[in-house]
């Protein structure tokens, strides 16, 4: 459950927006609406719906606009996220310290391992 929320949710916004999926399953949100259902920026909201998607969590379905539903690719998924949804509800401020410590590591490690020099072989990265 930890590796799900550290590598696949990454974030407390991102958490609230599959949480608040997941809790109407048979309905399905725009962008906007749980933009406003959760007083986020639509285009943040965008963003993680986008990449809730792409991971497994989402269907989208096009129509005038894009539509999400929760439907996680496995019943798996699906059961360890009740199980996160039960902890967010009973841990909350657990659930936001596990993900606030991840995020502020992350974005440091990615932008210093952008300037990584891989390889030591004579020749790599050589002119």
């Amino acid at each position: 459950m930890a590796r799900l929320l550290t590598s696949s949710i990454e974030s407390v916004e991102r958490l609230d927006v599959l949480l608040h999926l997941r809790s109407d399953p048979t309905h399905t949100f725009t962008a906007r609406t749980l933009a406003a259902a959760l007083k986020l920026p639509t285009a943040s909201v965008e963003q993680d719906l986008a990449i809730l998607c792409g991971r497994g969590f989402l269907t989208v379905s096009i129509g005038n606009d894009l539509l999400y539903a929760y439907k996680p690719i496995s019943p798996a998924i699906d059961e360890v996220l009740r199980e996160v949804a039960d902890l967010n509800r009973l841990r909350r401020s657990d659930v936001v310290a596990a993900l606030i410590s991840r995020d502020g590591k992350d974005p440091v490690r990615a932008f210093a391992n952008a300037f990584l020099i891989r390889g030591n072989k004579k020749g790599d990265g050589d002119a």
